[in-house]
């Protein structure tokens, strides 16, 4: 008779507590929180992706970046006030120069025509400060994942879709005409290349050019665990004579990628 009572005071008590109302004495779910004077606070950390085994659905409020924070089952992304989610695979990095203290812009002097450069930094990059840089929330904050061995990188996941853009300093002599300074992105490996002409018209001696490419990160170009490539390799070519040229930016925009 004892365990009879047990086990039916265990029934009972787990169809009360099935549905919890604060405030409410019919809740209309797991949990139901009525109120017209307050409102719930959840757990509130400097950094959510410091949580432990984290499960898909939990949320947080992101103390630093204030935000509220919500893990999807694979990584940690941004709910913004205005209601506008973001995915933790999104961002852009700017690169604006190479090497200690401030850095050094990667620039020429007097590079003959039909001559062939390669864009290389110094290590370690220096970076545009926030909100212009952004890195991607799945990705760590590190050189080496945009930059690595004199090669960019795309952020890491399989078929993100990529916008890098180069901004431009030149000067050349007067005495040329108009002049074609020609941008290529390639895959060493792969094949894959992408060029872009900039043409200097004739009235012009110095000024900026900006150059935009498209990249689909894929086995080919990602470095391992999820690919056999090492990034591409960007480079310039000049028609004419070039006076100076010198790498005013790089930026890498990532997009949202399911």
């Amino acid at each position: 008779m004892k365990k009879q009572i047990i086990i039916f005071t265990l029934v009972c008590f787990s169809r009360v507590c099935s549905q919890v109302g604060i405030n409410t004495t019919s809740p209309k779910g797991v949990l139901d929180i009525v109120s017209t004077t307050s409102a719930m606070v959840i757990p509130r950390l400097p950094n959510p992706q410091t949580i432990v085994a984290p499960v898909e659905g939990m949320l947080a409020y992101d103390s630093t970046n204030k935000t509220i924070r919500y893990y999807d089952g694979t990584a940690w992304s941004t709910l913004f006030y205005s209601q506008k989610q973001t995915k933790a695979n999104e961002g852009a990095v700017k690169i604006n120069a190479g090497g200690a203290g401030a850095g050094t812009k990667p620039n020429w002097a007097n590079v003959p025509a039909n001559t062939t450069k390669q864009v290389v930094f110094s290590l370690p990059l220096v970076y545009a400060s926030s909100p212009t840089t952004s890195w991607p929330e799945n990705s760590t904050i590190a050189d080496s994942r945009i930059y690595n061995g004199n090669q960019f990188i795309e952020n890491g996941v399989l078929g993100q879709v990529h916008l890098w853009r180069l901004i431009v300093n030149y000067t050349k002599s007067s005495n040329i005409l108009s002049q074609d300074i020609r941008f290529i992105l390639r895959n060493p490996l792969s094949g894959f290349r992408a060029e872009v002409s900039g043409v200097i018209p004739s009235s012009k001696t110095s000024g900026i050019l900006v150059y935009s490419f498209n990249t689909i990160a894929d086995g080919a170009s990602l470095p391992a665990p999820l690919g056999t490539g090492n990034g591409y390799v960007l480079e310039w070519i000049g028609s004419d004579d070039i006076t100076s040229l010198s790498i005013d930016s790089v930026t890498r925009i990532s997009y949202h990628k399911d």
